[in-house]
């Protein structure tokens, strides 16, 4: 009897079979290729193939979708004109891993007798010959992903419910999940969706709204056709979903179909997919040089720091480099956004996960290498058409070694950024010696960081650093007693502040604004 593999096990059993299975059903659509050396450098393929080259990571969209499933909190959305292969693609997915009953796929269509979202998961009686719709619980936990054709064409907020895994139907609730075995917990129905470019030639399809984007990763499907030729055509979709599950059990032995097993091996929790604190500061701080005009990122940030009774001992310059940065940026659309902080984060886990699988770790270990890939998609996602390739790249890299070489200098720990660093350490030295020494620890990180900066983007990272510490000395010097009494607790004191900053950030925006990623 075989024993039963360990999650990492199974997971690289669960792909290598699923790779292995769809090889005969689809062939390989190249979507982006990172590089890293030096510099991390992010190429967008649109279906065509290139010579692989050293410390490259080629990413194709069975890649994208595959990684996918092993993620509740987002989905995939592909925009793409119609025969591009946006369907076909998802469908043998789905067909493989949940067989043809397993997954549903749904095509909206607009106007007043266009198809609902909850389609799938309600049914509708004659009561008094009065139609009468009510949700249908079984098929609420039928399936174990759905595809969404044409999401723009669908009502947003139905869209929004079943996006959400929870639909509302004349007062009844219906959650779209099946049950993990073993334990108490649920995995969220698995989502693809593809829209058509919101233009004349589909005059039905709008622009999907901020709500409806928030909750997908959105990518420009490519047009691989000419690269893949006939081979696309001799691809067929037969008995794939028998097959890929006998394998799989064969070289598991576990039991069961996929109900059983596929909840198991993609259950989240045992995926590592939180942001470490190194590449969540990269992130926070690295933005205001990236997408915002450096200058400005500066001068707010010296304005908190001076209201706090820090004068920087660095300026921003207006050189002809900075001319250069600002005739970079011009080629943005429109800036970052809010929303688009938490899409880094999630392309980021998502890029982590794909090169564990290609380098056979099966982590989903996520570096700052990740995340300058991640802001460079979303960069791409807001270029002007005809950028030329590799200019916003140098900014994210800029800033991504901006960002190294001060964590070298003040040696901070890997996987700490350096605030977080910064404040456990004023912490430690409240918790063993009381306030003063907690509040000198943050005073004395913030006069060792006030030095000279020497590029625009060592001005603008430092500053934001600089200013948020201060921020922070501001907000413990406003609530000492609170945090004095805290820093007595030995084993909760990180809990013991963040109910303090909880209870007392709505006091002032910039205490969220600035402490809610380094302690709320």
């Amino acid at each position: 009897m075989k024993k039963t593999p360990n999650p990492k096990e199974l997971r690289k059993h669960f792909v290598e079979t699923l790779y292995r299975t769809l090889d005969g059903v689809i062939s390989p659509t190249p979507y982006l290729e990172i590089t890293e050396g030096a510099n991390v450098d992010v190429r967008f393929l649109n279906g065509k193939g290139r010579l692989p080259a050293p410390n490259s990571t080629e990413v194709t969209v069975l890649d994208m979708n595959l990684a996918s499933l092993f993620f509740d909190d987002f989905h995939i959305l592909y925009e793409g004109v119609t025969g591009t292969g946006k369907t076909y693609t998802s469908d043998a997915l789905f067909d493989t891993v949940f067989g043809p009953d397993g997954h549903y796929t749904l095509r909206l269509s607009g106007g007043v007798l266009g198809s609902s979202a909850l389609e799938p998961f309600v049914t509708t009686t004659l009561e008094n010959g009065i139609p009468k719709t009510r949700i249908d619980h079984a098929k609420c936990s039928k399936y174990g992903a759905l595809f969404i054709d044409e999401i723009n064409r669908g009502d947003s907020q139905e869209v929004l419910q079943v996006v959400d895994g929870k639909v509302h139907v004349n007062g009844d609730t219906g959650f779209l999940r099946i049950p993990i075995p073993g334990t108490d917990r649920y995995k969220s129905l698995a989502i693809i969706a593809a829209m058509n470019p919101a233009d004349a030639q589909h005059s039905s399809a709008l622009e999907l709204d901020i709500a409806g984007e928030n909750r997908f990763l959105k990518f420009r499907f490519p047009n691989g056709v000419a690269e893949a030729g006939s081979g696309q055509l001799e691809k067929r979709v037969t008995d794939s979903h028998d097959q890929f599950w006998t394998e799989f059990i064969k070289r598991t032995g576990m039991k069961g179909g996929w109900r059983e097993n596929y909840p198991l091996v993609t259950d989240p929790e045992q995926v590592s997919n939180v942001l470490d604190g190194q590449t969540k500061e990269f992130i926070d701080i690295s933005l205001g040089y990236v997408g915002a005009d450096p200058k400005e990122t500066y001068e707010r940030n010296a304005e908190l720091m001076k209201q706090g009774g820090v004068d920087p001992k660095f300026r921003h310059s207006n050189d002809n480099h900075y001319k250069k940065i600002l005739e970079i940026q011009g080629t943005l659309k429109h800036g970052f956004v809010r929303r688009d902080l938490k899409k880094i984060s999630d392309l980021s886990r998502l890029l982590g996960f794909i090169k564990g699988v290609k380098n056979g770790t099966y982590d989903a270990q996520v570096n700052l290498n990740d995340v300058a890939a991640s802001i460079g998609i979303v960069l791409e996602s807001k270029s002007v058409t005809g950028t030329p390739h590799g200019n916003l790249m140098t900014l994210v890299n800029d800033a991504r070694g901006a960002y190294a070489q001060m964590r070298q200098q003040h040696n901070i720990p890997e996987g700490y950024g350096m605030r977080q660093a910064i404040w456990q350490a004023a912490l430690h030295a409240g918790n063993e010696h009381g306030f003063d020494a907690y509040i000198n620890t943050i005073n004395n990180a913030v006069a060792q960081l006030n030095t000279q900066a020497t590029t625009h983007a060592q001005t603008a990272l430092k500053s934001r650093i600089l200013s948020d510490l201060v921020v922070l000395g501001y907000f413990s010097q406003a609530y000492k007693d609170e945090i004095t009494s805290a820093l007595t607790e030995k084993d909760n004191i990180f809990r013991a502040f963040a109910e303090i900053y909880k209870r007392n950030k709505s006091r002032g925006s910039v205490y969220e604004h600035r402490l809610d990623s380094m302690v709320g």
